[in-house]
């Protein structure tokens, strides 16, 4: 409702994608909530196809990696973000447009839901093959053995401060 409001009175300047379970502990996007992430992809599909004046917001992921590498924890958030937008799309619009003029709200959810349940992750994998990316970013990046590189190249330092140094 927010982001929809926003785009009404034609504030929404930006988005911050991620994902929390108590306040604002930034997970990877969709990993508590990933139908209110596609509801929120909803609105900004709806606004792109309703060409809402001025409507051209920036988005930013906006995580911690406390736990997961943040390179993966990034590929996985760009993955869940793609897979809401492409479902998104999948919407009727016209279903959900009349079952909100006839105030059915069951009816609006299915047609939600159905698009929701859809499972886009073939048209996700060749859209990353056609783009030259990989079809699985998590097993290609964990192969290229990356990270124990960059890990050999930089390794930690003995001593850890705390606080602001």
């Amino acid at each position: 409702m927010i982001v929809s409001r926003l785009i009404q009175f034609g504030k929404l300047r930006g988005f911050h994608f991620n994902d929390s379970k108590y306040g604002d502990d930034d997970l990877d996007a969709g990993s508590i909530k990933p139908f209110q992430l596609f509801l929120i992809f909803n609105e900004l599909v709806d606004a792109e196809l309703g060409n809402v004046p001025n409507f051209s917001p920036a988005y930013m992921l906006d995580q911690s990696h406390n736990v997961t590498d943040p390179i993966e924890s990034l590929m996985v958030s760009a993955v869940e973000l793609t897979r809401a937008y492409v479902q998104a799309h999948l919407i009727d619009r016209d279903e959900l447009t009349e079952a909100q003029e006839k105030c059915d709200p069951l009816m609006a959810l299915t047609t939600l839901k159905q698009a929701f349940t859809t499972d886009v992750s073939p048209i996700l994998a060749m859209a990353r093959e056609r783009a030259g990316g990989a079809i699985d970013p998590i097993a290609t990046y964990r192969a290229s053995a990356y990270r124990q590189r960059k890990a050999e190249e930089r390794p930690a330092q003995a001593s850890i401060a705390a606080g602001i140094v």
